[in-house]
């Protein structure tokens, strides 16, 4: 028998803890997204070549239950292989769902349990075969205390989604079996995602290593092995001569980390870089005239402005919604980000598979501002809080001031790198602390419930005070009938918005530039991308 966590409390504490780490998982600033107009560039692929892709952040450690960041999964997801994977030719989405390491799945007793075919003839890189053994044993990493190499921080990472699991069971090499206490739908698209999921890594790596040591020598079943990696500096991987799927033209790939946006820049310019993330909204233009490809899109990730509820300004409905219109989303995306953004009023957002963009909060009303804030208690000038953000978004941030001022609000902006914001926005809030700018998001329903508990009841939010929102949340994740489950997602989105708890802000459409020579890659409806179809034109 597995461990299984206890009651509400338990998963909603262990969620708690996993906020920070989260949210780090975005960076500062940038957001995954999918493309309009498929794979770019065109002729017939040539096999050979090394990519260069330059990385906004430092990925995190190469293991498959242990990563965070975004840029740590578009490294490790040419390493590691999931059940399920999502449909990265899909520019548009919600991506749809695929084979990977599973070949079929089907759920049964109203969704407690799942069934997973497995895919004969896959081996890791070591050669050695991949069967429901080495399913259950990622299973026991991550939720049994008696395997001898059960990993308490890849439990934690992912207590969010497997929380509930009872068991699992090796049917036989190539079937295995996932019993929850409750039911769980969305356990597919989960298996497809990139953190606090159950991506397969080798067990006799860590049975070899040792699971602090698994990082440093990742071994999976995926189109392309480690070679080395140097912190701060780079991470090269090569082109695995025995995958099972369709072979990848590319015969390297070079992942080097360049923080300073401007650097990144210059290194995709000067041809030393191939394809780089987080484009700044101003270079785009630049890039373009330049002849350098800026595929557009929209994507699972959104950036979004939460409430300090401990401050007691905003334990008051009236204020919340009075901020929220106080804030033109569509003035937002033209002036901070260059028209290359999406403004939004949903906390579930474009890519995600209960995204619906006819959904709306509050419109931008300063007058109907003013009245609420009067209304709570707040005349012209009487609202002053901070709001803490990271340096990255330090432009953002002013910009909110300036228009804040134009209700009457008073707002004091600090910013701080990384770690910082980090401890104060989810650790340590300040009193006067009001707004802190996030970044998140997926292209699975169930990460409204994440957002809710993870990054926003963090902050303060008490779920008993809100019965309504936290009833149609439990509703839609524990759902028992598949054709109903996006429909009680999205209105538990509506109980959401009604109750004014965040402020959905915008989805930025430019992220990824390639060089002139990039060819097939697409700029899917998700936060990572394929690299096994893209190639080099000469």
């Amino acid at each position: 028998m597995l461990s299984r966590m206890r009651g509400r409390r338990a998963v909603i504490g262990v969620i708690a803890l996993l906020g920070a780490m989260a949210l780090a998982a975005c960076g500062g600033g940038a957001n995954g997204g999918t493309a309009a107009g498929g794979a770019q560039g065109s002729g017939t692929p040539t096999a050979g070549g090394t990519l260069v892709s330059g990385l906004y952040l430092e990925p995190l450690a190469l293991d498959p239950h242990r990563q965070g960041y975004w840029e740590t999964y578009r490294v490790s997801s040419n390493i590691f292989e999931g059940l399920v994977k999502e449909d990265l030719s899909d520019s548009k989405g919600p991506t749809k769902l695929l084979p990977a390491l599973a070949t079929d799945w089907k759920a049964s007793d109203g969704g407690r349990k799942w069934t997973f075919t497995l895919r004969g003839g896959v081996k890791f890189h070591d050669g050695s075969a991949f069967t429901a053994e080495s399913v259950d044993k990622n299973v026991r990493r991550i939720s049994d205390p008696g395997y001898e190499f059960y990993d308490k921080t890849s439990a934690a990472r992912l207590a969010a989604w497997f929380g509930d699991l009872v068991k699992g069971r090796v049917v036989d090499d190539h079937t295995y079996e996932f019993e929850f206490s409750k039911p769980f739908l969305g356990l597919p698209r989960i298996l497809a995602q990139s953190m606090s999921t159950l991506t397969i890594g080798n067990p006799a790596t860590w049975e070899k290593y040792g699971n602090d040591g698994f990082a440093d020598h990742p071994g999976g079943t995926g189109p392309y092995t480690f070679v080395s990696r140097t912190v701060g500096d780079r991470i090269v991987l090569k082109r695995n001569p025995n995958y099972w799927g369709p072979k990848p033209y590319l015969d390297e790939l070079v992942f080097r980390v360049i923080p300073n946006n401007q650097t990144r820049l210059a290194t995709l310019l000067s041809g030393e870089a191939d394809v780089i993330s987080y484009v700044q909204p101003e270079d785009v233009s630049t890039l373009e005239s330049r002849g350098f490809q800026v595929p557009e899109g929209h994507g699972a990730a959104f950036l979004y402005f939460t409430f300090n509820f401990k401050n007691k300004a905003f334990q008051d409905k009236r204020v919340r919604q009075a901020v929220i219109q106080g804030i033109d989303r569509d003035t937002l995306a033209k002036e901070v980000y260059n028209g290359n953004a999406i403004p939004l009023h949903s906390l579930e957002p474009p890519g995600n598979e209960a995204y619906d963009p006819d959904a709306r909060d509050f419109d931008y009303d300063p007058e109907a501002a003013k009245a609420l804030l009067k209304e709570a208690g707040y005349g012209e000038g009487g609202l002053s809080f901070t709001i803490v953000a990271d340096v990255a978004n330090q432009n953002l941030a002013e910009w909110l001031q300036s228009r804040l001022k134009g209700i009457g609000v008073n707002v004091k902006v600090v910013t701080l790198d990384r770690p910082s914001y980090v401890a104060r926005a989810f650790g340590k809030p300040e009193p006067d602390d009001g707004l802190s700018i996030d970044e998140y998001g997926g292209s699975y329903a169930e990460w409204l419930y994440q957002v809710y508990y993870t990054n926003i009841a963090v902050k303060g939010l008490d779920p008993a005070d809100f019965p309504e929102i936290t009833k149609a949340l439990d509703k839609a994740r524990y759902a028992t009938d598949q054709d109903k489950r996006i429909e009680l997602w999205k209105e538990a989105d509506k109980k959401a918005r009604e109750g004014a708890i965040a402020i959905p802000a915008v989805s930025l459409t430019r992220y990824y530039a390639l060089g002139p020579n990039v060819r097939g890659f697409v700029y899917a409806a998700t936060n990572w991308y394929d690299l096994t179809k893209v190639w080099l034109a000469g």
